[in-house]
C-alpha cells in the first residue's frame, strides 16, 4: 500500500523505524486492554510479533500524525478468505480525537478495493462502547453480541460484540453522485 494522507494523518506501510513506537503503544496496557496485543510485553515477543507480523505486511498500516510524524497506532486486516477482521489500536495520547473513523473509511477504501474483500468485520469488549461508536461512524452494522468471555489475565467477563460492513453496502454508501 502507498501512503495515504488526510487532513491530520498520514497513514502507511510500518517501518523498522517505528518499533519503538509501536513497542511503546502495545505495552500500554490500557490500550492493550481488550485486544489480541495483551501477551506481548516479553521483549523476545514483541521482536517477533513486530518482525513477522507488522512488516512487510499488506494488511497493517502506521497512522502517524502530520504536524509530529510520530506513530500514534495501528490499523490492520486479518484476512479469512474474503472476508477480514479488523483490529486498531492508538496510543492513549490519541483517543478521542476520532483518528481510527478517519483511517477507518479510508481503510474500508482499501481493503473492498484493493484487497477485494466482501466483508469486513469488527470486534469490541462491551466495556469499551467507545470501539462501537467508532464503528458505527465507519459504516459498520452492528451483529449484536458474540459472545461472552473471561479475561484469561483478570478473570473479568466480557460480552464480546461485532460489527459488520459488506463490499455492497459501502459500495451503496461510497458510490459517486451521478449528474442527471
Amino acid at each position: 500500500m502507498r501512503q495515504i494522507t488526510t487532513e491530520r494523518l498520514l497513514i502507511r506501510p510500518i517501518q523498522i523505524e517505528d518499533f519503538n513506537d509501536l513497542q511503546a503503544i502495545l505495552y500500554d496496557p490500557l490500550v492493550v486492554r481488550y485486544t489480541r496485543y495483551r501477551n506481548v510485553q516479553a521483549e523476545n515477543n514483541f521482536a517477533e510479533l513486530f518482525n513477522s507480523h507488522f512488516l512487510g505486511s499488506i494488511y497493517t498500516f502506521g497512522i502517524e500524525t502530520k504536524d509530529t510524524h510520530q506513530l500514534i497506532g495501528f490499523y490492520e486486516f486479518h484476512p479469512e478468505g474474503y472476508s477480514a477482521l479488523l483490529t486498531y489500536a492508538l496510543a492513549q495520547s490519541a483517543w478521542g480525537k476520532g483518528f481510527v473513523a478517519e483511517v477507518g473509511n479510508i481503510m474500508m477504501a482499501y481493503g473492498f478495493e484493493d484487497l477485494n474483500f466482501e466483508r469486513v468485520e469488527a470486534h469490541y469488549a462491551s466495556l469499551n462502547p467507545r470501539s462501537g461508536r467508532v464503528m458505527e461512524k465507519m459504516g459498520m452494522t452492528d451483529l449484536g453480541s458474540i459472545g461472552t468471555f473471561p479475561s484469561p489475565h483478570t478473570g473479568e467477563v466480557r460480552t464480546v460484540m461485532a460489527y459488520e460492513l459488506t463490499k455492497e453496502n459501502w459500495l451503496l454508501n461510497n458510490a459517486p453522485e451521478q449528474a442527471v
